[in-house]
């Protein structure tokens, strides 16, 4: 293997201009993947940083309901609360609720994505402290009793520089008090997909968090995420049968203490509903759902423009190998079995892919940046990264590996199979050969044209309705509007107080320069 791979870097140093038109084709399909991918696997795909993800499920009760939603696959807390203490199939269930926190320390204020959890929270996921402890079961026992607070590892070392001495601090959140009790283990940051939570603070303290509203003993809330942890041994299947009947009996509950007269169909669908068993291994994903499909149509797309790519290398080295008819007619007169040669071939091709995939891997670091612009804003938010790590890397050297072997292996096959004696006079190869090779190199082009026009009329499609889209007038002068949001309840004003503030705001945001109104 080492002499085929010493001759196949030989024998491509002697042809630059075809190693490099190859090398820069591959390295337009390759790089285009790769980057697609990088975000791809982040979104849709990575496993949350907990312990055995694969045993995580995620509840959610779908259907007509009367009440408020907060999010997506949300659940009231008193519906937690029944299904945390009656369920047979989890070894434990978990609450939270993302909210944004105003943190205050040694004068400075600083927005912090945060989470309200249970008690258990890192006990039924798994996650350990670097410093001082987790939150335990006994932190979530009574309301506004405990003022303690675990930041992520990230927020520790941004904000705090990696103090040791942290733990036990006072900081103020959303204007209460709160003791740091620990930080979590490094990687960890929540539970929700492209959303990075610094503080994580019991679900008893939420009043204090949320001085607004309160919910927690309205089963017509809808503002918990629960996510469970199953027993060894049960699957999602048998824990979906198992929790019927107990959401049954929460639904008739919930059913009789109707305040308001509700026609009987919806009744009848609101008892109809089953509470569903996820897959939780991901996360929370509110965001997947907006970003994951476009995702796998680019992937798609991508892997277009790669298998164009192949197909446009391919024919580059069945034209080469008809000038090489001699030298490769040569080699099998001498004895040369044609699995040697075909192996030879094969790793002058993996070796122009690896090489396309390097300059791939270069391209793809700022082409990702570029795509990253293009996702939904909580996505460049919540900490999706562009900067290629271990899993990238391993599929650009798969991809890289596998487009090799695609692209070689049609053009070694034909090129091994000369008629010996014509070739060995420098002559030109039998007709039967010469037609095979040449129906061959038609067909190539013929799948070129077709993909290729299939990817111009698709992108022309895509640009058409992107531009219908921009036409479609919003109702209001678009134009040097500019949005922002305060809410002064998280840094813990009354009502009153906080109506001054938007006031004072108001005027002085009206008397800058070049201001118009403000609403």
């Amino acid at each position: 293997m080492k002499t085929d791979l010493l001759y196949a870097w030989r024998t491509l140093r002697r042809t630059p201009l075809f190693t490099t038109v190859a090398i820069l084709c591959l390295a337009l399909g390759i790089g285009a993947n790769t980057a697609i991918f990088s975000l791809l696997d982040q979104v849709m795909f990575r496993p949350l940083p907990v312990r055995a993800p694969e045993g995580l499920v995620l509840l959610d009760a779908p259907g007509p309901n009367v009440g408020a939603f907060y999010g997506p696959r949300a659940i009231s807390y008193p519906m937690y609360r029944a299904i945390r203490d009656g369920n047979q199939a989890f070894s434990g269930v978990l609450a939270r609720y993302p909210v944004p926190l105003n943190l205050q320390q040694d004068g400075q204020a600083e927005s912090v994505p945060g989470e309200i959890v249970s008690g258990n929270y890192f006990e039924v996921l798994g996650v350990r402290a670097a410093l001082g402890r987790t939150l335990l079961p006994s932190d979530d026992v009574q309301r506004n009793a405990h003022p303690v607070v675990v930041l992520s590892f990230d927020l520790w070392m941004r904000r705090f520089g990696g103090d040791p001495h942290i733990v036990g601090r006072t900081l103020r959140v959303n204007g209460a008090g709160m003791t740091v009790v620990g930080v979590a283990e490094p990687g960890f940051a929540g539970v929700e997909t492209a959303r990075r939570a610094g503080l994580f603070v019991p679900m008893m303290m939420k009043t204090a968090i949320t001085p607004t509203w309160d919910g927690m003993d309205d089963s017509r809330a809808m503002w918990l995420n629960a996510m469970a942890r199953l027993k060894p041994g049960v699957s999602r299947e048998q824990a979906f049968a198992s929790l019927q009947p107990l959401f049954k009996a929460i639904l008739e509950r919930e059913a009789a203490e109707m305040p308001m007269r509700v026609p009987q169909r919806f009744l009848e669908q609101f008892r109809a509903r089953r509470l569903e068993v996820l897959d939780g291994g991901r996360g929370v994903g509110p965001v997947r759902d907006q970003a994951g499909r476009p995702l796998v149509i680019l992937m798609a797309m991508a892997g277009l423009v790669l298998l164009i790519a192949c197909a446009n290398v391919a024919n580059l080295l069945m034209a080469r190998a008809a000038a090489r008819q001699k030298e490769i007619a040569i080699r099998l007169s001498l004895g040369a079995r044609r699995t040697q040669i075909v192996r030879q071939l094969l790793v002058e091709s993996v070796l122009l892919a690896v090489c396309g995939g390097g300059a791939g891997l270069a391209a793809a670091s700022w082409t990702a940046d570029l795509l990253a612009r293009l996702l939904p804003e909580q996505l460049a938010e919540g900490g999706v990264g562009t900067a290629p790590d271990g899993r990238v890397l391993l599929f650009g050297l798969l991809l890289s590996l596998a487009t090799g072997l695609v692209f070689g292996l049609l053009p070694a096959l034909q090129s091994t199979r000369p008629d010996l004696a014509p070739a060995l006079k420098d002559q030109v190869s039998g007709a039967r050969s010469a037609w095979g090779a040449l129906r061959t190199r038609r067909a190539l082009v013929a799948a070129q044209v077709a993909l290729s026009l299939l990817l111009l009329f698709g992108s022309g499609l895509f640009l058409r309705s992107l531009e219908n889209l921009r036409a479609i007038h919003p109702g209001f002068q678009s134009a040097n509007l500019l949005t922002f949001n305060v809410d002064a309840a998280l840094a813990g004003y009354s009502p009153e107080r906080a109506r001054q503030i938007y006031d004072q705001m108001t005027a002085a945001i009206r008397s800058l320069p070049g201001v118009i109104q403000v609403s």
